[in-house]
C-alpha cells in the first residue's frame, strides 16, 4: 500500500513537471524564439542581419516637421484626398510586386529585395507609386524616411501593399530634393504577431536605395478673393530670453499670416556646429523650444526656419535661395552647460554614444525624444529603459507617447506617426459614428509595451469634443469597437490621455456608443494567451488543484489503510474468539467424556 501511495504522488509531480515543460516550449514556439534562432543562423552566414540592430541606422539629418496634412484637423499627415493620381502610373507598380505576394510562413525574418519610386519629380500632395519586393514573413507595413538637401525631412507610410503600393507626399513637404535614408518593414508572423526590420543607407541592415525625390512648389491657385494671408508666411520671430542652459525651454514670440501646425528652427554656432530644434505648443498660447541635451555650449545664430500648416510649408534662410525665401533673422542664443541628468534629443541625432549614456542613466530618469519628422523609434531606445524604472517620452508634434521601462516586454522599432482627423474623413468609422475624433497609427501591431497616448487639444478638437470623453479601439475587419476607457478627462495641460498596447485606429467621442457597435473583447491581433498575464493565474489555479488532488488522494489512502487495519484487528479478534470458543467446547467435551468415564468406572465397581 505504501508503494501505491508513492506512485500516485510521483505521478502527480511528474504531471506538473510535464505541464510546465510543455508550457515553456509552447510559449517559445508562440513567441517565435525558434524562428529567432533560425534568423541568427542565417545571420551567421551573412543572409540575415542582427535582429538587435542599434540606432546606427538612424539618420543624421536635421529633420523638419513636414508631416502636416490637409485633414479636417490641423497638425497631421496627408490623406488620400490630397493625392494627385495623374502623377502615378499604375504600370510602375503592379500588385504582383506587392509584398503580400511574397508572403511565406517564415517568422521573424523579412528581407527587402527591391525598392523603387515611380516618380522623381512631384508636388506636395501628389501620389507616388512604390515598387516594393520583400521575402520572408508577410509584409504588412512600410514607412519611408526622406531627407532633404536643405535639412528638411518627412516620413511617409506606404498604402495599399496588397494592390498597387503608393505614398502621398505631405502637403507640408518643403520644396527640395530628397534622398531615402531609412525604410521600416513591418512583418506579420504565421500567428498574426508582428515584428519590424529597419533598413538604412548606413548601419547594419544597409540597402542602396538609389532613389531621389524632388518636391517642387505647389501650383498657384487663383482665388476669387485674393488676400495677403492666402500664402503661409513668417512676419516676425524672436525669443523671450537669449541666454539659456542645455535642456531648458526658450519661449517664442512669433507672428505668421496663418496658424501654424509645425515650426523647425536651425542654428549655427560660431565654430560651425548645427543645432536643430522643434517648437512645441505651436498652436497654443506659449510656443517654446527645448535645447537638446546633445548641444555643445556656445553662441548660436538662427539661420533657417521652416513653417508648416495644412496648406503647405515655407522655408526661410538668412541668405535666401536654394528653395528658401530670404528672411532677416536677428536672433542669437548664448547656450551654457545644463543639468547632466536631463535627456532631450532629436530622434535623428541619436547615436551609439547617446544610447550608451541612456543605458547608463540612473533609475527615475526621463528620456525625451523629438520625432516630429523622423518618426522611426529604434528598438535600442526601448532597450535603454527595458525592465528599469525609466520613462521614454516621444514627442510627435504637440502630442506625446509615453513608455515606462517596467512595462516594456519586447523591444522593436516602431513608427510613431499619429494622424488625427474628424470621423467624417474616415470612410468606415464615419458610417458608424456621427461625431468624434479618430486617432490613427501605422500598422505596428503590438507595441513594445503599454503606452500612454496624450492627444493635445486644438481649436478644431475643442469644437468637437467635451472635457469628458469615451475612447474606443476600432476593429477594421469586423466594423465594431471595443471599450478602451469610459472616463477620460481633459488634463489641465490640454491633453486627452489613454493607455494602449496595440497600434490601430482609436475613436474619441463625447457619447457612449450603441451596444450593438461594441464587442466585449477586441478581436484584431489579440495578445496570445501565453503572453498575457492570465498565464500566471492559470499556473496558480493548476498548482492549487494539483495540491488539492494530491491531498485528497493521500487522505483517501490513509483512510483506506486505517479501515484495512481495523478490519485486520477485528478479524484477529474474531479468530481469537473462535479459537477460544473451540477450545472451550473441546475442554467441555473432554470434561463430559471424563465424567462419563468416571461414571462408568463407578458402575463397574458397584457390579463387582
Amino acid at each position: 500500500m505504501e508503494n501505491f501511495k508513492n506512485k500516485v504522488i510521483k505521478l502527480a509531480i511528474s504531471g506538473v513537471a510535464i505541464f510546465a515543460v510543455g508550457l515553456i516550449v509552447g510559449y517559445q514556439l508562440d513567441n517565435g524564439s525558434l524562428s529567432s534562432i533560425q534568423g541568427y543562423l542565417f545571420n551567421a552566414v551573412g543572409e540575415a542581419s542582427d535582429p538587435n540592430a542599434t540606432s546606427s541606422n538612424a539618420t543624421s539629418s536635421n529633420a523638419s516637421d513636414a508631416n502636416a496634412s490637409d485633414s479636417n484637423l490641423s497638425n497631421y499627415n496627408a490623406s488620400d484626398s490630397n493625392a494627385s493620381s495623374s502623377n502615378a502610373s499604375s504600370s510602375n507598380a503592379s500588385s504582383s510586386n506587392a509584398s503580400s505576394a511574397n508572403a511565406s510562413a517564415t517568422d521573424n525574418i523579412i528581407y527587402l529585395q527591391n525598392f523603387e519610386l515611380s516618380s522623381t519629380s512631384v508636388k506636395p500632395g501628389d501620389r507616388v507609386n512604390v515598387t516594393i519586393l520583400t521575402s520572408g514573413a508577410c509584409n504588412s507595413g512600410v514607412s519611408i524616411v526622406f531627407k532633404g538637401a536643405n535639412g528638411a525631412t518627412f516620413t511617409a507610410q506606404v498604402q495599399d501593399l496588397t494592390g498597387t503600393p503608393y505614398i502621398i507626399v505631405p502637403t507640408s513637404a518643403v520644396a527640395t530634393t530628397y534622398s531615402i535614408t531609412d525604410v521600416l518593414l513591418i512583418g506579420t508572423n504565421s500567428d498574426n504577431t508582428t515584428f519590424t526590420k529597419r533598413y538604412g543607407n548606413t548601419g547594419i541592415n544597409t540597402y542602396n536605395f538609389n532613389s531621389t525625390l524632388t518636391v517642387t512648389g505647389k501650383d498657384k491657385v487663383e482665388s476669387r478673393n485674393p488676400s495677403p494671408s492666402s500664402k503661409l508666411s513668417l512676419t516676425s520671430l524672436s525669443f523671450n530670453s537669449t541666454s539659456v542652459k542645455v535642456s531648458e525651454k526658450v519661449y517664442l514670440n512669433i507672428q505668421t499670416s496663418q496658424k501654424l501646425t509645425s515650426l523647425k528652427l536651425i542654428f549655427i554656432s560660431t565654430d560651425g556646429k548645427v543645432l536643430s530644434v522643434y517648437a512645441k505648443d505651436i498652436m497654443g498660447t506659449n510656443p517654446y523650444i527645448e535645447i537638446p541635451s546633445s548641444t555643445i555650449a556656445g553662441t548660436y545664430s538662427l539661420t533657417n526656419a521652416i513653417i508648416s500648416n495644412s496648406n503647405g510649408s515655407t522655408s526661410y534662410s538668412k541668405e535666401g535661395g536654394n528653395d528658401t525665401e530670404k528672411f532677416d533673422f536677428n536672433s542669437v542664443l548664448e547656450i551654457s552647460e545644463g543639468e547632466k541628468t536631463t535627456y532631450i534629443y532629436n530622434n535623428e541625432d541619436v547615436t551609439s554614444d547617446i544610447l550608451t549614456k541612456l543605458y547608463n542613466a540612473p533609475n527615475g530618469s526621463e528620456i525625451t525624444i523629438n520625432a516630429d519628422s523622423n518618426t522611426l523609434i529604434d528598438e535600442e531606445l526601448f532597450n535603454t529603459i527595458k525592465g528599469k524604472n525609466k520613462k521614454l517620452i516621444i514627442n510627435y508634434k504637440d502630442n506625446q507617447i509615453v513608455f515606462n521601462g517596467n512595462d516594456i516586454t519586447s523591444s522593436k522599432t516602431i513608427d510613431v506617426t499619429m494622424t488625427i482627423n474628424n470621423v467624417s474623413s474616415n470612410e468606415k468609422i464615419g458610417k458608424l459614428v456621427a461625431n468624434g475624433v479618430v486617432v490613427s497609427f501605422p500598422d505596428n501591431g503590438n507595441l513594445p509595451g503599454k503606452a500612454l497616448v496624450k492627444v493635445k487639444t486644438t481649436d478644431e478638437i475643442d469644437k468637437i469634443l467635451n472635457d469628458n470623453v469615451y475612447v474606443y479601439i476600432f476593429n477594421k475587419s469586423s466594423n465594431n469597437f471595443c471599450v478602451v476607457d469610459t472616463d477620460v478627462k481633459k488634463s489641465s495641460e490640454g491633453y486627452y490621455e489613454f493607455s494602449i498596447t496595440h497600434n490601430s485606429e482609436y475613436l474619441i467621442t463625447n457619447n457612449k456608443l450603441d451596444d450593438k457597435l461594441v464587442v466585449a473583447q477586441r478581436e484584431d491581433n489579440v495578445v496570445s494567451f501565453q503572453k498575457s498575464n492570465k498565464i500566471y493565474l492559470l499556473l496558480i489555479v493548476i498548482g492549487l488543484l494539483v495540491i488539492i488532488v494530491v491531498l485528497v488522494v493521500i487522505i483517501i489512502l490513509k483512510k483506506k489503510k486505517g479501515n484495512n487495519s481495523s478490519s485486520s484487528i477485528k478479524k484477529e479478534n474474531d479468530d481469537s474468539f473462535k479459537e477460544d470458543s473451540s477450545k472451550e467446547e473441546i475442554d467441555n467435551e473432554d470434561s463430559d467424556n471424563k465424567d462419563d468415564t468416571d461414571e462408568d468406572d463407578a458402575n463397574e465397581d458397584n457390579d463387582l
